[in-house]
């Protein structure tokens, strides 16, 4: 974006050094209520001193700077990131209603795959497709080479887990992959994210696999580019995705994904990585197999996660949606 452009965001965002950065002078607080009734009348303050040409929101909840902007005729652009709790949650008419008046409302509407842009159309039929952007989310080239080194007990070959594991993400699937596996093969599964709760220690334990899982818990971003560079494969179980960013991210690390043939996954993935159809364990057993086996088969498919990775070049992204705007102010 052009360093003059003026950008504003309300005090739950992240403080940034980027250039003409508007953003209240204090984080957001508890009670949540005074905090965003603070930032409104800050908001209001200054509001009459700079223009606004449009408001870009990355959910539902619009603040109440957004709200006055949007009701003074300011255009609205809303991107939809995925439909889970449209698809996955108890229906709900009184989500579908606020969400569809919004949708409705937007001049654009940027939706992070194409596969989200069809779930948009088929559970909001009263959009306009036309005003549908399908923009990808961006990522920037690895530019740093880590010095961290694997611990002993990962030297073998490892399957990496990466994110959050309950309902949709369908991580049990992954754990009589590592039993089967463990009869041939010395496999560890390493997972990152939170630490396993008593009833995930339970169904480890069901499959008789404690002794081949770990889990780092939150690690550095420069400890999971390594793992990323590192592990035999990258292991994606989701059963619905709006995008799913780690997937890009493993890819530019080099990384094999192996993943579900469901929602947006093959969209991502393009040509690379490997797809197997949903809950087929067998399948996920042969392919980690072949990838132990065949060095040229996994070097091969290292090459093509590198390649497809450079497809979501963030500079890229970033111009898509710069056009968007642009065709809604003029």
């Amino acid at each position: 974006m052009p360093d003059d452009l003026l950008k504003y965001s309300s005090t739950t965002a992240s403080r940034t050094d980027i250039t003409n950065h508007f953003i209240p002078p204090f984080n957001h607080f508890r009670p949540h209520k005074l905090s965003y009734f603070l930032e409104y009348a800050w908001f209001l303050k200054q509001k009459n001193s700079r223009n606004f040409d449009l408001v870009h929101s990355a959910y539902y909840n619009l603040s109440k700077a957004s709200f006055h902007l949007i009701r003074k005729g300011t255009p609205h652009i809303i991107t939809v990131h995925d439909l889970i709790h449209e698809l996955f949650d108890l229906p709900n008419d009184q989500l579908i209603k606020t969400r569809s008046q919004i949708l409705k409302s937007a001049k654009a509407i940027i939706a992070v795959s194409e596969n989200t842009k069809q779930d948009l159309i088929r559970v909001y039929q009263s959009i306009d497709e036309r005003k549908i952007h399908v923009i990808h989310h961006g990522i920037e080239a690895s530019s740093h080479r880590t010095t961290i080194s694997l611990d002993k007990e990962f030297d073998s070959k490892f399957i990496l887990y990466v994110g959050h594991r309950e309902g949709y993400k369908n991580f049990k699937l992954i754990l009589p992959v590592i039993k089967k596996l463990n009869k041939s093969y010395n496999i560890q599964l390493i997972v990152v994210g939170s630490k396993f709760t008593s009833q995930e220690k339970d169904t480890i334990a069901k499959y008789e696999v404690e002794s081949n899982i770990t889990n780092l818990g939150q690690i550095s971003d420069n400890y999971l580019d390594m793992l990323y560079s590192q592990c035999l494969a990258f292991v994606y179980t989701s059963i619905y995705e709006g995008f799913g960013y780690p997937l890009i991210e493993a890819m530019r690390c080099g990384a094999i994904p192996i993943a579900l043939n469901v929602s947006c996954i093959p969209e991502v993935l393009g040509s690379a990585g490997i797809l197997v159809k949903q809950n087929c364990n067998h399948s996920m057993v042969k392919q980690i197999e072949k990838l132990i086996k065949e060095k040229d088969y996994r070097e091969k498919l290292k090459i093509k996660s590198l390649n497809r990775s450079k497809d979501f070049s963030i500079k890229e992204q970033i111009q898509k949606t710069k056009y968007v705007y642009d065709s809604i102010i003029s």
